[in-house]
């Protein structure tokens, strides 16, 4: 569910809520005053009682109190009158003869003094009770009928307000999703008064920095590959060419040249993954797609690392099963695989096995690494793809920390997935998922 249909919900629910809130007050208040109304009816009746029997004693004309009492007989809920003339209370009957009355259940009595006469009127609690639910009935149909009309004013009323403060927040969230493709200083209406405007603001301030940042990194970025790539380039290449001259030089010579040589390489690789990192950061690095046969592609990289898993007296071999054909660009997933081999034979002990597995089905091709290294600690499977991070058997073992992370970075720009799991037996297994 999104914020739109959230919003709206909750705008109806409150709207639902405070209408039955105030449905419920209001029923209540009505209640209280029809039972009200109906003592007030019953007491005046009594009073008007009353003040006949007062008249009938000025009078002395008892005969007087009884015809008013049977002729009190036709009123709602009255169901006997009691007189009493100075020789206790005695029945009044009706003037017309009249079909007996069903069971009364309880009876509400009120009592009429006027002097030396007094008279007590009994009323049917049932037919009172009736009284009161009858038009609590109409009041209720009355409410549902307000309540449904306010309920379809207030589901109107809420679409339009949700629709629109999220019109503005799915604004700000396109203009912060080109923001993440790379496109610094993009910015996002922030007018108005209210926290959606506040965080607009602090949106395209976000924005005027990052472009700032960027300027700087691209200008970094600049400097090193003028600075440092091409001397390292010419570095190696002159220690390449000394090292050709053997007879000109000692052993002790050689051997130096050769760390100059390694360690320019390793420099010179370590920025062209960093300059590659930053292209695919950037949205800038463009996919060439063909397609490929895994398994083919798979063979190539570990024919290539071969030699490098010899001299270190490790056993690379290699499983592929036979598949369709996937849509990828060869040159960066077979950069991305042979990071992870070369990882895998880098923390593999002389005498150790690394084992390349690629599996295709309709819709998945995976490629697996799986080494006999110190493998992986626990909390670390996330961690080794970040940018300059290393696990805790990488000591003493060199590397920038940047392969992972440029190997994580072309599988998403695959639409696949990347990760590592400690090796069943000990090790470490790395693997990674692509669309077919």
């Amino acid at each position: 569910m999104n914020l739109f249909h959230k919003l709206s919900a909750a705008l109806i629910a409150a709207a639902l809520a405070a209408g039955a809130l105030l449905s419920v007050i209001f029923f209540n208040f009505q209640k209280e005053t029809i039972r009200a109304a109906q003592q007030e009816r019953l007491g005046t009746m009594a009073a008007s009682a009353a003040a006949m029997l007062r008249e009938a004693e000025l009078a002395g004309d008892p005969l007087m109190a009884v015809d008013y009492l049977s002729g009190l007989y036709g009123s709602p809920g009255l169901v006997s009158c009691d007189l009493d003339i100075g020789r206790g209370l005695r029945p009044v009957k009706p003037r017309r003869a009249r079909k007996s009355p069903a069971a009364a259940g309880a009876l509400v009595s009120r009592t009429a003094a006027g002097g030396k006469f007094s008279a007590r009127l009994n009323f049917s609690s049932d037919h009172l009770d009736r009284e009161i639910k009858s038009a609590l009935a109409g009041i209720y149909r009355n409410l549902a009928a307000a309540f449904l009309g306010a309920t379809a004013g207030a589901g109107l009323l809420g679409v339009l307000l949700a629709w629109r403060l999220t019109g503005r927040l799915k604004r700000l969230a396109a203009e912060a999703g080109e923001l993440g493709e790379g496109r610094f200083g993009v910015k996002t209406d922030a007018r108005g008064s209210d926290e959606v405007a506040d965080l607009a603001a602090a949106f395209n301030r976000m924005s005027d920095r990052l472009l700032e940042l960027e300027t700087l990194k691209k200008n970094f970025t600049a400097s090193v590959t003028h600075e440092l790539r091409s001397p390292l380039g010419v570095i190696e290449t002159y220690a390449a060419m000394l090292l050709k001259e053997k007879e000109k030089f000692s052993a002790e010579d050689l051997e130096v040249f050769g760390r100059i040589k390694e360690n320019a390489g390793r420099l010179a690789n370590f920025v062209t993954a960093m300059l590659d990192l930053a292209k695919i950061e950037r949205g800038k690095m463009e996919l060439r797609p063909s397609y490929e046969d895994p398994a083919a592609l798979a063979a190539d990289a570990a024919d290539f690392l071969r030699p490098k898993a010899a001299e270190k007296g490790v056993e690379l071999t290699l499983e592929a099963a036979a598949g369709p054909p996937c849509l990828l660009d060869r040159e960066l997933i077979t950069h991305a695989l042979t990071n992870l081999v070369s990882n895998a034979i880098k923390f593999s002990k002389s005498g150790g096995k690394v084992q390349v597995t690629v599996s295709v089905s309709d819709k998945r091709c995976r490629m697996e690494v799986r080494d006999s290294g110190p493998g992986l600690k626990p909390g670390e499977e996330k961690k080794l793809f970040e940018p300059y991070a290393q696990g805790s058997a990488a000591p003493g073992h060199g590397g920038t920390g940047l392969g992972l992370a440029l190997s994580k970075s072309i599988v998403e720009l695959h639409k696949g997935s990347i990760g590592c799991a400690p090796a069943p037996g000990g090790g470490a297994l790395f693997w990674f998922d692509l669309p077919v």
